[in-house]
């Protein structure tokens, strides 16, 4: 059987079978385990297909909200945003149909699930489990530095009863 004709197969409903013993041999061979086998990967091939043109309009209607609201689609920097935020939907959306994507392992990494007082789930996002996101520290200036030391000076001064007096 050719990839051609692999995509123009149609399972039949198996809910809509009236008399079982009339589907086929009832004994496992390994033909009806390859069958089996292969009946699987139609059905997720045919889950994933559904998926990505479902993917695939919500994008474009998206793409129409972000064109009538006047954001600049040609930005470079907009098309890589778009691109990760429509793989996060296809991946959620794959979850939903139980199937597997990579999206699902950086979202078990990076979020995490707090159930509130009142019941009410709450998603955290902590960007640090993927990227480095500590800050790094700008040393001051040596004007700034003693200008600090001076309010320290005068602050130490001050509070230590130091020099009150002396006017």
């Amino acid at each position: 059987m050719s990839d051609s004709d692999k995509d123009k197969i149609i399972l039949f409903p198996t809910n809509r079978i009236v008399d079982l013993s009339k589907t086929g041999p009832a004994e496992k061979s390994n033909n009806n385990v390859r069958d089996t086998e292969t009946l699987k990967r139609i059905q997720e091939d045919q889950t994933k297909q559904f998926c990505d043109g479902v993917v695939d309009d919500m994008s474009m209607n998206l793409l129409r909200g972000f064109v009538e609201i006047a954001i600049k689609t040609n930005n470079i920097n907009f098309t890589k945003d778009l691109a990760l935020l429509i793989d996060v939907l296809r991946g959620l959306i794959y979850r939903d149909f139980g199937l597997t994507h990579p999206m699902h392992q950086l979202v078990e990494k990076m979020v995490d699930i707090r159930t509130l007082k009142n019941g009410q789930q709450s998603a955290k996002i902590n960007y640090s489990t993927v990227i480095n996101t500590k800050k790094q520290s700008v040393p001051l200036s040596k004007d700034v530095k003693n200008e600090l030391k001076d309010i320290q000076d005068g602050a130490h001064t001050l509070f230590n009863g130091d020099n009150l007096n002396d006017e």
